[in-house]
């Protein structure tokens, strides 16, 4: 009998030690692959790039794509091109297109620039640009000679001296060599405005653009307007032009060389 107890008594052990020691294998087991499957997880992590760099690089890839299929800008055909102010004290805006800079006179020639949402910017000096309204400009000018501008002017102008033309062209300090020291100069946005006895000049970028007599007896010279409005009238020679505006009872003749 005591034989079988103790024969039962290191069965008993014998299972427990066995149990115990598939309980600490299965614990390393675990315990080991708990440690690789962290590896592991660390390994794919690193592998990729960081979220951000996908990003820029997604980005930049697609700007890229972009610019390389974008179809160039078509150029502007009416670059270069001279066109006239169709309309008698015409505002001329800065680049916000409100802010007004310039008051155009009907006649006017200036380089277009480039036209934009029914607006046209114009070169009006070396230094300065404007923009317009495409509805107050043209790019037609029914023309006479240089000598029926001549000769409208005299009409209009009688008692001035035809030498005086001779100052159209030049280099503002060559005719001050001449003509003296004016008694006044006004400045705009576009040109300067020489004051002498009887007329005053119009200089623009150093040189003599036109002369205006003011308070001149209204008058219609016999030759046919490019453009004839109530607030004034234009006249389109070869290389001469003629415009007068009329106010309160007199008028302001301009003779002006393109």
């Amino acid at each position: 009998m005591k034989e079988e107890v103790r024969a039962s008594r290191a069965a008993s052990r014998k299972r427990k030690r066995l149990w115990q020691t598939a309980t600490v294998i299965a614990l390393i087991a675990s315990l080991v692959g708990v440690i690789a499957f962290a590896a592991l997880m660390d390994t794919k992590k690193s592998a990729l790039p960081e979220t951000d760099d996908i990003a820029t690089e997604s980005v930049n890839n697609e700007s890229e794509a972009t610019e390389g299929d974008e179809p160039e800008a078509e150029a502007d055909e009416s670059a270069g091109t001279y066109v006239y102010i169709a309309a008698p004290y015409t505002k001329v805006f800065a680049d916000d297109r409100a802010t007004v800079i310039y008051e155009a006179d009907l006649g006017d020639r200036f380089e277009q620039l480039e036209a934009v949402s029914g607006f046209v910017k114009l070169q009006l000096n070396e230094r300065t640009t404007g923009w317009v309204t495409e509805a107050q400009v043209t790019g037609e000018a029914t023309s006479i000679s240089d000598d029926d501008v001549t000769a409208a002017w005299k009409t209009v102008v009688p008692t001035a001296d035809e030498a005086t033309l001779e100052v159209l062209g030049q280099d503002i300090d060559s005719v001050r060599a001449t003509l003296g020291t004016p008694k006044a100069v006004q400045r705009d946005q576009v040109n300067e405005y020489h004051f002498y006895d009887g007329f005053f000049l119009m200089v623009r970028d150093r040189q003599v653009r036109a002369i205006d007599w003011d308070r001149q007896a209204v008058a219609t010279p016999d030759v046919t307007a490019t453009s004839s409005q109530n607030a004034g009238s234009w006249y389109e020679g070869e290389t001469r032009q003629l415009k007068l505006f009329p106010y309160d009872g007199v008028m302001r003749v301009r003779l002006e060389e393109k």
